[in-house]
């Protein structure tokens, strides 16, 4: 882990494609889970309407419930990309870097 990190300190052009790349993944990230509260948005309004509709009484408590139990798995759904993320990205980082300090250090 040392040496990654001396590796990005050592080479500012390593660095930047990091950080570039770690941008690019946040922003998906954050589009995706952007996405998923829409839809769930979407589903609640359709569902209110539904009973509004068929004269149904409106239950504030069940839905705050749902809406509850939706943000508790939207949050565990974004804790595990958000792992699986890093995961991914320590794995590529490391291989381009020992493939970068390969090339650096073969004998010509």
């Amino acid at each position: 882990m040392e040496t990654i990190i001396q590796a990005f300190v050592d080479n500012p052009v390593y660095l930047a494609v990091a950080v570039v790349l770690a941008i690019v993944i946040l922003f998906g990230v954050i589009r995706k889970l952007i996405k998923l509260v829409l839809v769930m948005a979407a589903i609640l309004v359709l569902y209110i309407a539904f009973l509004v509709w068929s004269g149904e009484e409106v239950d504030i408590e069940t839905i705050k419930e749902g809406v509850q139990s939706a943000g508790e798995t939207i949050s565990e759904k974004a804790g595990e990309i958000s792992e699986s993320l890093k995961d991914r990205v320590g794995e590529a980082v490391e291989e381009k870097l020992d493939e970068k300090t390969e090339e650096l250090f073969a004998p010509n």
